[in-house]
């Protein structure tokens, strides 16, 4: 009993202590900083950074992530840093300052993460945002998954002062082990109208004369790769072709046009929400919103996914995707919606239609803004 009041409720709000600590060291510096003039106010041309280490900056998600950041506040308003692991992280912050004057920083904690140990990155964390303090500068951070709790715990340091935290989990579901209310989220995918409008040319190059097929991409970890195969051998049984087009953790990613045309040329695509199970990870039994809601949508394709608490705010089950309940009900919509070709084409188009509205309202970074109000990127 013991053991489990320290693994549910003591362990997964291990991030409190060190946030209050850094709370209270940003407070002390304000103190002493009220007279200074070395916190000056936010311009009204506001310049953001976005950091990631190499092999994040060859993922779809950053270079969305910044194509949209230009799209919204004008190329020669973001930056981009290139984070190397073997340079000192707060030392190539601080060579970028110099160059810049950056008003908001958008933090990524897999970025420049030691994996030796929990409390090195979050003391790494620590000193961030006290940089970040000194020089007035806004955090924005990305936490790609919340339930990871050394991720977490660095995302609510950074953010202690004025920042945001961007999470793809419903707030009300995790608020517990979080330990301040700034959360934006469940929030989509940072999705830019380029890309958007490349979708639209890829599906009218789409053989629609071919039958139609149901397929999966993207990455595979458990519970997902059982859940994927359990469906795929119960179409089997049904004479239906399931393709998984899924890769291991890590491995080499598809180009961008191979991944794009995957999702434009299938007919279904099938997603779960699952979390990749983890070590040191909680409350895995909240669902994300993935990315691949509003990528599947934009592509014109059907999606068949689960119904992820909060995805109401963005999109409708029944009208722009298909929700799932269990593997026997998704086996038996995906058989269902590839014999039946008006439903089909007539929910993907609303889902479309939906997606594209979206992405062109800037969603992912109005939402932020809001959040963040006076201290706002426009």
């Amino acid at each position: 009993m013991h053991n489990n009041i320290y693994r549910q409720q003591i362990l997964p709000r291990l991030c409190f202590f060190p946030y209050f600590l850094t709370k209270l060291i940003l407070t002390c510096l304000s103190a002493s900083q009220c007279h200074s003039k070395s916190n000056p106010p936010l311009s009204t041309d506001a310049q953001l950074c976005i950091e990631a280490g190499t092999r994040g900056w060859d993922s779809i998600e950053l270079k969305e992530l910044y194509q949209s950041a230009c799209e919204y506040l004008g190329a020669n308003n973001v930056h981009r840093l290139v984070v190397h692991q073997k340079t000192g992280y707060i030392q190539q912050i601080s060579n970028i300052f110099e160059k810049k004057r950056i008003t908001h920083y958008l933090f990524d904690p897999r970025t420049g993460n030691p994996k030796t140990s929990f409390w090195l990155p979050v003391w790494q964390s620590i000193r961030i945002a006290i940089f970040l303090h000194k020089r007035g500068i806004i955090p924005i951070v990305l936490l790609t998954d919340l339930a990871v709790r050394s991720w977490r715990t660095q995302a609510a340091v950074v953010s202690a002062s004025r920042g945001v935290v961007v999470c793809f989990m419903a707030p009300s579901r995790v608020q517990a082990i979080f330990p301040h209310n700034r959360l934006v989220g469940p929030s989509l995918m940072p999705f830019s109208v380029k890309t958007s409008s490349m979708l639209d040319q890829l599906m009218l190059k789409k053989n629609k004369n071919k039958p139609p097929k149901a397929m999966f991409t993207g990455s595979l970890y458990e519970p997902r790769t059982t859940k994927l195969h359990t469906i795929r051998e119960g179409l089997k049984l049904l004479g239906v072709d399931f393709e998984l087009r899924g890769r291991t953790m890590g491995s080499a990613r598809i180009s961008d046009l191979e991944y794009w045309s995957c999702l434009t040329f299938s007919d279904i695509v099938v997603t779960t929400s699952d979390q990749a199970i983890q070590v040191c990870a909680d409350w895995n039994h909240v669902p994300h919103l993935i990315y691949r809601y509003l990528e599947v949508l934009a592509s014109g394709s059907l999606l068949i996914a689960q119904d992820v608490p909060c995805v109401r705010r963005y999109f409708t089950p029944g009208i722009h995707f298909i929700a799932f309940e269990s593997c026997e009900n998704a086996i038996s919509l995906i058989s269902h919606y590839l014999d039946s070709e008006d439903e089909r084409l007539a929910i993907a188009n609303q889902g479309k239609h939906r997606a594209d509205a979206l992405i062109k309202a800037r969603s992912f970074w109005v939402q932020i803004d809001t959040c963040l109000g006076k201290n706002s990127i426009l």
